[in-house]
């Protein structure tokens, strides 16, 4: 019996991810405490993609045959997300993952030794305007249920899901045009014509971090540190 499983749990680890160009978000649940690290100023964005980790399996006796199986399994799916509108796929787990070319087909499976095999593959589904999350994981889960197994071969879906950002550098202008308005703000309070404020910024070199705040929203900060001294730099 093919199993196709699908959480519908959202949001809230940080984790690194393969493509430099990409911000990477575990969604598991929605992390409502305010984390001492996060600075006051942060952008919230939506996510541009979701992430969803997909193992291929098969108990058929003969290894051979087990390779068989998930080779054809294997094509039939990266066929599939290649005609498919909004979607793509890679190998591995997400944040840890590689185009499909960079891979052959034996250095994928992963033998359990208990006569089980499978491969790992991470499908990416870009979220449309208005789109919720449920609409989104309608269409992840219809696509692994609608992809031909081969043999023995079961598809699933992991618990964790997993939201992103495309071009993290743009948003990164908007957040540090944010935080200087923020610097003018602290001048313009502790200060004046007559009382010189120094507001010292550290930790802005660093590289922005995300966390998921709602089941398609990602806040974005950079973890700076402020100081403001009155009365001037000295």
């Amino acid at each position: 019996m093919k199993r196709l499983l699908l959480a519908a749990a959202i949001a809230a680890f940080a984790i690194p991810v393969a493509n430099a160009q990409q911000i990477v978000a575990q969604s598991n649940f929605v992390n409502r405490q305010q984390q001492g690290s996060i600075p006051q100023v942060s952008i919230t964005v939506r996510a541009d993609f979701v992430l969803f980790s997909v193992r291929f399996e098969t108990a058929t006796r003969s290894a051979d045959a087990r390779e068989d199986e998930l080779a054809k399994t294997f094509a039939a799916v990266t066929q599939r997300a290649s005609r498919a509108e909004g979607m793509s796929i890679e190998v591995g787990q997400p944040g840890f993952s590689a185009a499909v070319e960079t891979a052959a087909i034996k250095e994928l499976i992963q033998n359990q030794g208990d006569d089980r095999s499978g491969i790992n593959i991470v499908l990416k589904v870009m979220v449309r305007p208005n789109e919720t999350f449920d609409a989104i994981r309608a269409r992840a889960e219809k696509f692994v249920k609608d992809t031909p197994l081969t043999g023995r071969v079961e598809a699933v879906v992991g618990d964790n899901q997993f939201l992103g950002i495309s071009e993290p550098k743009k948003h990164r202008d908007t957040l540090v045009r944010a935080i200087a308005d923020d610097v003018k703000q602290m001048q313009t309070a502790f200060g004046g014509a007559s009382t010189p404020v120094s507001v010292n910024l550290t930790g802005m070199e660093a590289r922005t971090l995300t966390r998921p705040v709602g089941p398609l929203d990602l806040e974005i900060y950079i973890p700076y540190s402020m100081s403001v001294r009155s009365g001037g730099a000295n």
